[in-house]
């Protein structure tokens, strides 16, 4: 046999194989984790191309980049470990939609990825982020809309991770955060742009229904007939959350990072100075040094003042 056949037949997804799903009735195949791996090569993608781009940019225009970069980076570790197969527990199925064989004797344990809400934890805030900057919300509001959103994913891990019923509490709880931040956005952010030009009110419309759509109706079903509900086999799940992670946290950053950047710092009522190290980098003029200053001859000045002394002696004298 030859190499290229030996390295031919090593090839493949071996994450289930190396790093076994032990404790788990219901969990991913090696299909769930190659979508896992291929959502990750886009949030790669493109967390790459934001940052070469953020590099040809000064330093004051580079803010908007980081708002696209971040959650492409943070989503993209995210999926990699559960593409691995890594960043998971088992939770004891409530519902049993999805059986084993032996139901009754031995209830169904449920793949729960965590890591998956510790990237929406981390990446979540950037999309709303982004749209409160198009309105030129104050810093104030936009740390409430942030803290909110934490909440929300804060709610939904513990709920996916409680076997009882009273996971539907967190669930409850972390929607209604949810719907928080959306009447946040829509008034203080909306009252805002109101007052811009009308493309940057259009913009901030398209995209706040878009995110508020995502967030508020397409989570809630997924989470209820997957990790809440027991529904869908994980494969399924990873599928379906994977399709509004990647159109919310990847798609929508990077897709507005142009746009906000089109539109310009000052005219979303933004004013940045001019930073340190735009003050270090830039080119310093040579400024000529002052020519010193005449140092006075004392010899002269000694001999003026002897000559003076003599001729008041001498007036006195003839007096």
């Amino acid at each position: 046999m030859s190499t290229f056949e030996t390295l031919i037949k090593r090839g493949g997804n071996e994450a289930i194989k190396l790093n076994p799903p032990t404790g788990a009735d219901f969990h991913i195949t090696s299909r769930g984790s190659d979508w896992f791996w291929t959502c990750f090569c886009c949030y790669l993608l493109f967390g790459l191309i934001l940052t070469l781009l953020m590099f040809r940019k000064p330093v004051n225009d580079r803010f908007f980049y980081l708002t696209g970069i971040a959650p492409n980076f943070f989503m993209c570790i995210a999926y990699f470990t559960m593409a691995s197969n890594l960043g998971w527990i088992p939770v004891r199925a409530k519902y049993n939609h999805v059986q084993t064989s032996t139901q009754k004797e031995h209830p169904g344990y449920r793949q729960i990825f965590y890591s998956r809400y510790v990237g929406w934890f981390l990446a979540l805030p950037w999309p709303i982020i982004q749209i409160c900057m198009l309105a030129g919300t104050p810093f104030w509001q936009l740390a409430f809309n942030v803290c909110i959103t934490e909440f929300f994913t804060v709610c939904w891990l513990i709920a996916a991770c409680v076997h009882s019923t009273y996971k539907w509490g967190y669930y409850t709880i972390g929607l209604g955060a949810a719907i928080v931040v959306s009447i946040s956005v829509m008034t203080t952010s909306y009252n805002l742009v109101k007052q811009k030009a009308n493309d940057i009110r259009l913009t901030f419309l398209i995209f706040f229904c878009i995110i508020m759509f995502l967030w508020i109706i397409a989570y809630p079903t997924c989470f209820g007939i997957t990790d809440g509900g027991n529904v869908l086999q994980p494969d399924s799940a990873g599928i379906f959350y994977g399709i509004i992670d990647l159109i919310l946290m990847c798609f929508i950053p990077t897709l507005l990072v142009p746009i906000i950047n089109h539109f310009g710092a000052e005219k979303l009522g933004y004013h940045f100075g001019p930073s340190d190290a735009e003050a270090v980098m830039a080119p310093r003029s040579v400024v000529a040094s002052p020519k010193p200053a005449p140092t006075p001859k004392l010899g002269k000045d000694k001999k003026k003042s002897k000559k003076s002394k003599k001729s008041k002696k001498s007036k006195k004298s003839d007096e």
